[in-house]
């Protein structure tokens, strides 16, 4: 009887150790990281050069010194997105590029990280981010 309860424990301690690698592994979205990849583009670079390292804009609009590309990155904790709790245990910041292109060739790319008030104050919507099953 011993060895039956010994290897039940064993199993089930197999199985969380199992379900819990699976958890850390799986990840719905691309992650990105605008603050490093910000580096790798500079005045003159194409915008097939951009398109290559940050992929394809958010958002696209005219400005005044040519066409804007703008790229978000939400990043949110887990405590922040439980409704009712969050607000006051979690964090909230916004990570924004803008590539600002001319004849298809980078003039300006800057990098900024916001506060939730400050990316609210810059007047930008939010795209609709993938659904996470």
């Amino acid at each position: 009887m011993p060895t039956t309860r010994r290897q039940v424990l064993f199993m089930g301690l197999l199985v969380l150790i199992l379900l819990g690698l699976t958890a850390c592994a799986t990840r719905p979205h691309q992650v990105r990281h605008l603050a490093s990849d910000i580096s790798l583009i500079t005045p003159g670079s194409s915008a097939q050069e951009v398109r290559a390292v940050l992929g394809p804009p958010d958002l696209r609009r005219p400005g005044v010194d040519g066409e804007e590309w703008i790229y978000l990155e939400h990043r949110q904790s887990r405590m922040h997105r439980i409704r009712w709790v969050g607000n006051w245990l979690g964090h909230e910041s916004f990570h924004l590029v803008v590539v600002i292109l001319r004849d298809n060739l980078v003039q300006t790319a800057v990098y900024r990280s916001l506060t939730a008030q400050e990316f609210r104050e810059f007047g930008i919507t939010i795209p609709p981010s993938p659904s996470i099953p």
